[in-house]
């Protein structure tokens, strides 16, 4: 059951065996309140959902990835022959 005061959110929430135990590790091992616990893994999916949702080509050309290589502008034409060359160049005939 969820309720709203003011500006907070009370949270009431049943777990199974299962997830009380998790929970309870969790607290042990961070030494965090339920409330700690619950906002750190709120926060944890909120932030895989945003990065989920952001465009991938948005998120290439953010990073440089695209654009940061350089090659024939013909390449996906002649790819065979300008690696033959490239080979050609790097170990001789064969």
């Amino acid at each position: 059951m969820l309720s709203q005061t003011n500006l907070a959110m009370r949270i009431n929430a049943r777990l199974d065996d299962e997830y009380a135990d998790k929970l309870a590790f969790i607290q042990q091992q961070t030494n965090q309140a339920v409330t700690d616990v619950i906002k750190s893994a709120i926060e944890l999916y909120y932030q895989q959902l945003q990065q989920e949702q952001k465009n991938p080509f948005s998120m290439l050309t953010q990073t440089g990835f695209i654009g940061c290589g350089e090659a024939h502008s013909d390449l996906s034409v002649n790819y065979k022959s300008i690696l033959r060359d490239g080979l050609k160049a790097k170990y001789g005939y064969r």
